[in-house]
């Protein structure tokens, strides 16, 4: 049986991607932490953690930090069974994409809170979020990544719908003549962040091919990309959950009606679930069906 002690060592390691901060994370010497976490490299047979450029688990380093997971899910809720009201909430991390988390899972979060999760949402493009699932930093991730990294499973969970939208004055003063090439690459739009390929997709969807490069505002947030829109700095794509109440009050306008962009999101989760995990997928995945448009797969 793997030692405890040394397995919180190794999780605290990976989780500060650091000897030192793991150590005074544990209040005890780098040198102990060195110590641990070499003693359970020798017990499972495999290096668990690579020290160089950064500290960041293996293959098999990743196998144990779920082992860990599991156990300590368990114990949470065995816990919790034996000495209800007496144990906090479970520590909970999982990878959600910005446009998710403005939207839909909200309410998921609140749920998830109500049953006993202490939360911490890690926020990234929908592109990068099984990357924090692949290092071990979250245990479920929302991701446009279809195929499954070894050892986890890939629900799909639906299709999020963006309409391209401004405001109808910057959609007369600088769209007259609608969506246009070359005329568009002159006029700003707005993007959440660098790692952001919706825009390209829209366009290449829209015009059958790449149109190169034109002129981009950064806004890292859903709401502040949005208000941009409304402040008529630029145009953008909007999830439908929020463009539509503001196209119906002729706040804005779609600019490519019939050219919506449907983004395909699956449910990134261990495939061997301890039962804490598998109701958090159950819940995850049932929420986001009902949220999202579901095509036919067949």
């Amino acid at each position: 049986m793997l030692n405890l002690l040394h397995l919180e060592t190794f999780a605290a390691v990976v989780e500060h991607r650091n000897f030192r901060l793991a150590a005074t994370a544990l209040n005890i010497s780098p040198g102990a932490v060195s110590r641990r976490v070499k003693v359970l490299e020798e017990s499972v047979g495999a290096v668990l953690v690579t020290r160089e450029p950064t500290v960041t688990p293996t293959k098999a380093g990743e196998e144990v930090l779920r082992h860990f997971m599991s156990v300590r899910l368990q114990e949470d809720t065995l816990l919790r069974h034996i000495m209800p009201g007496r144990v906090g909430p479970t520590a909970l991390a999982l990878a959600i994409n910005a446009d998710s988390l403005a939207t839909w899972f909200g309410a998921v979060a609140r749920e998830l809170a109500q049953r006993h999760a202490a939360l911490e949402i890690v926020v990234d493009d929908q592109d990068h979020t099984l990357d924090a699932l692949a290092r071990g930093d979250v245990k479920g991730c929302l991701s446009t990544e279809r195929k499954p990294i070894e050892g986890f499973l890939a629900d799909p969970v639906g299709q999020m719908r963006y309409q391209c939208v401004s405001t109808p004055t910057f959609a007369s003063e600088r769209l007259s003549g609608g969506l246009v090439l070359p005329d568009l690459l002159g006029v700003p739009a707005i993007l959440f962040d660098r790692k952001d390929a919706l825009h390209d997709a829209f366009l290449e969807l829209r015009f059958r091919v790449m149109p190169g490069s034109y002129v981009k505002h950064y806004f890292p947030s859903p709401a502040a990309l949005l208000n941009a829109i409304l402040d008529e700095i630029g145009y953008g794509l909007v999830p439908a959950m929020q463009a539509e109440p503001l196209i119906s009050s002729g706040r804005l306008v779609a600019l490519a009606p019939g050219h919506d962009l449907l983004v395909d999101l699956y449910w990134h989760h261990w495939e061997a679930e301890p039962e804490p995990l598998a109701e958090i997928s159950a819940l995850v995945v049932d929420r986001a069906r009902r949220s999202l448009i579901q095509a036919d797969r067949n």
